[in-house]
């Protein structure tokens, strides 16, 4: 099948775009921004927007990605799948004795991958606040569901922490060395990590809160040390705009970025397909609900984006999206616990009507 012709997008383009985001800053809705775009060829404009009187943030700023994470671990696990080690429709119970121990349900990777686990989420807020660790959380995530897998659609996080335990056991590598060594290496991420790491690791972009009333305040930074200890495989990578977009460039160019591959083409389809298991076949989710496929999320309706394209948002404000039709990948970045939709929403919006002409769009 050919691929679709475009102009390239020129970086004076985007200008419209970025105004959004600068008055988004301007106007107090978030406290700064970072935020790029870039093609399967190079990266187009990555800016860092902040305010005289308020927290400076540089491009290179480590920001927690919170649930972009599910599409980074769901890559390596793919990577599993791929190499012959791991099998999606096998219960994960089998890879990890704790699970099988804890008399867990037969659910897999492929209901953890599409949020149909059966299990609920384990409680990060009190989980924290206590000051408890990972081995609780493990714990914590290990109940044994209400539902039988694959009964419906419910989005968790704890279950990827499960998941992670699982392929470690199996690969006889502690999940973060398998992480950096099979994925964040090979694709030059060298700023992505479970701790901010990187030339600016002592200075993370501080995360914020909307109150109440609507303003924004400073999140106690011991929260934040207390998630990050977690090493939260459904939501705590830290990591830069820049490593963000090579990431989804790497996912544009059908699994390799530089030379190196990191996974096939047809494993980069199967992920990122709209579908989740019903039962014991794949149905195609609902228009009207999440469409979701392995790890990531799918473009709906209300978005100018190509029915093509993927992408994942995380709590933190956080979003990155790819589009394969429009040869385009977007990253906002900014530190907001819960931040509505529309300020990222609004972004991409002004992106997507940047983007020149594709043929046989």
């Amino acid at each position: 099948m050919s691929e679709p012709t475009h102009q390239r997008l020129r970086r004076g383009a985007l200008d419209g775009a970025f105004r959004v985001a600068a008055d988004q800053v301007a106007s107090g809705s978030v406290p700064f921004v970072v935020a790029g775009v870039a093609d399967a060829q190079r990266v187009i404009r990555l800016e860092a927007l902040d305010r005289a009187d308020g927290p400076r943030v540089g491009v290179n700023q480590p920001f927690l990605l919170a649930s972009i994470t599910k599409a980074v671990v769901a890559t390596l696990v793919m990577q599993q799948v791929e190499r012959g080690r791991l099998v999606l429709r096998q219960p994960i119970r089998d890879w990890w004795p704790p699970l099988r121990d804890a008399g867990a349900t037969p659910f897999t990777a492929w209901h953890v991958l599409t949020h149909t686990s059966g299990l609920d989420d384990a409680g990060l807020e009190a989980l924290v606040t206590r000051g408890g660790g990972r081995e609780e959380l493990l714990r914590e995530a290990m109940r044994v569901g209400a539902e039988a897998p694959g009964a419906r659609y419910r989005y968790v996080s704890s279950t990827f922490d499960l998941l992670v335990e699982a392929v470690a056991a199996r690969d006889g590598r502690p999940f973060p060395t398998m992480l950096a060594q099979d994925l964040l290496e090979p694709l030059g991420m060298r700023e992505t990590g479970f701790e901010p790491t990187g030339t600016n690791a002592d200075r993370p972009a501080p995360m914020h809160q909307l109150s109440a009333s609507g303003e924004l305040r400073p999140i106690d930074p011991a929260i934040v040390n207390g998630m990050t200890a977690l090493h939260l495989a459904g939501g705590g990578l830290w990591s830069t705009a820049s490593d963000v977009l090579r990431f989804g460039r790497a996912m544009l160019r059908g699994g390799e970025l530089d030379g190196r591959r990191v996974l096939s083409p047809a494993f980069v389809a199967l992920m990122t397909r709209g579908t989740v298991s019903g039962g014991s076949e794949p149905m195609a989710i609902a228009e009207t609900a999440e469409r979701y496929a392995l790890g990531w999320g799918c473009a709906k309706p209300d978005t100018p984006l190509s029915r093509a394209a993927f992408g994942h948002g995380g709590a933190s404000g956080t979003r990155l999206w790819i589009d394969p039709v429009n040869d385009i990948v977007i990253v906002y970045l900014t530190a907001v616990w819960d931040l509505p939709r529309w300020p990222v929403d609004a972004f991409v919006n002004a992106v997507c009507a940047s983007l020149p002409e594709v043929d046989g769009r």
